[in-house]
């Protein structure tokens, strides 16, 4: 009988963690829809364009090793649940992995104002 409770808690410890990852997803989202508006809260607009600025072309950041490192510091952001935990958790970061989360955020801000225009076409 022990068994089944432990399965039962498991199991509920599985569906909180997966409404709070939606919950997170969500809130990127809204982040992500002000971004497109050209509303960057997690970025001040200096850092975008020290940032931008020295982008060239993308080669450079379409490699296995760094595509991964973006993903996971990506992976590290969505998972904060607040603002003030996201910016604490960008200032921690790197110089290149910053540089890195900011050209891939808005690579997504990008497409997803693309696909919006899209949709509507």
């Amino acid at each position: 009988m022990s068994n089944e409770s432990g399965g039962s808690r498991s199991l509920e410890q599985k569906n909180t963690g997966q409404a709070c990852l939606e919950k997170s997803l969500e809130r990127m989202e809204a982040l992500l829809s002000h971004s497109a508006l050209g509303v960057h809260v997690l970025f001040d607009n200096k850092s975008i364009a020290e940032v931008l600025k020295g982008v060239k072309d993308d080669k450079d950041f379409y490699n296995f090793d760094k595509m991964k490192k973006v993903q996971d510091v990506m992976t590290e952001l969505i998972a904060k649940k607040t603002y003030f935990e996201k910016v604490s958790f960008l200032q921690t970061l790197d110089s290149e992995s910053f540089h890195m989360l900011v050209r891939a955020y808005f690579h997504i801000v990008e497409n997803t104002v693309r696909a919006n225009n899209e949709l509507k076409h």
